[in-house]
């Protein structure tokens, strides 16, 4: 399989093409081994920092009878071997197949949020590390209620990672669960889950 990422497309579980990338073999060597803290600490001090760029991900159109590929300003911050935040993600992305539109629109009046990603580095060349976005809990107003929003990630998948495609950029996917929870109770089923392809630029 190819090496970089910029090259594939991501075929998401909806199989809507959204353009981006796919997963590949993360292993980093035949034996299996997984990378030693030398080359871990390697191929964190050459991602490290700070980066600017778009996330694209699939909306409904406005009629709610086909999905549209959109995109949006957002950054991301390295700042340990093992974390990675994404910074101000608009909560358009994350409502963006969601039917209920009174839902929608309390969701998305929050604005922008960050996520918290766990990383575990597993190639190093191109590096490559996967991606695990804890779970987002936030407080909207819905139907006048207060209530406690939750959304979900795919963790220690083959689609949530993230990889060097270039001098200074970086292709990272993550995965959003179709399941989303208000007060811990079920409030919407997609029929599908969402992926989220970010192109970013270190600053």
């Amino acid at each position: 399989m190819k090496k970089t990422l910029n090259k594939m497309m991501l075929v998401t579980f909806s199989s809507i093409a959204l353009l981006g990338i796919t997963s590949c073999n993360l292993d980093n060597n035949k034996d299996n081994k997984g990378l030693t803290p030398a080359e871990v600490k390697v191929a964190y001090e050459s991602v490290k920092g700070n980066y600017t760029g778009k996330v694209f991900f699939n909306r409904l159109n406005e009629s709610a009878t086909s999905l549209e590929r959109d995109s949006l300003p957002v950054s991301a911050t390295i700042n340990t071997d093992s974390t990675l935040i994404i910074n101000n993600l608009p909560m358009k992305v994350l409502t963006g197949q969601l039917e209920n539109k009174d839902l929608k629109n309390s969701i998305e009046s929050l604005g922008t949020t960050n996520l918290k990603c766990y990383i575990g580095f597993v190639k190093k060349d191109p590096v490559t590390f996967l991606v695990n976005p804890t779970p987002l809990s936030l407080n909207i107003n819905y139907k006048g209620k207060a209530q406690l929003f939750k959304t979900s990630f795919f963790l220690n998948n083959r689609n949530s990672f993230a990889q060097v495609t270039g001098k200074n950029k970086l292709t990272m996917q993550i995965v959003q669960s179709a399941n989303m929870y208000l007060d811990d109770h079920l409030a919407t089923s997609r029929a599908n889950n969402t992926a989220l392809l970010f192109r970013l630029e270190h600053r």
